[in-house]
């Protein structure tokens, strides 16, 4: 029923990526605040108010 070669395959993965976690928490936070930016800017042009 399971397939425990694959499970452990990505338990390796995970294993494998845990320096990363850090860096890639960092791109995601950077990802999420300039797609916010963006999008405040976007609805500032299109006439809503700015929020403080």
């Amino acid at each position: 029923m399971y397939n425990w070669h694959v499970q452990e395959m990505i338990a390796a993965f995970v294993e494998s990526q845990k320096p990363h976690f850090e860096a890639q928490h960092e791109l995601y936070l950077h990802g999420l605040y300039a797609f916010v930016d963006m999008q405040s800017h976007l609805l500032t042009l299109l006439g809503f108010p700015p929020v403080p």
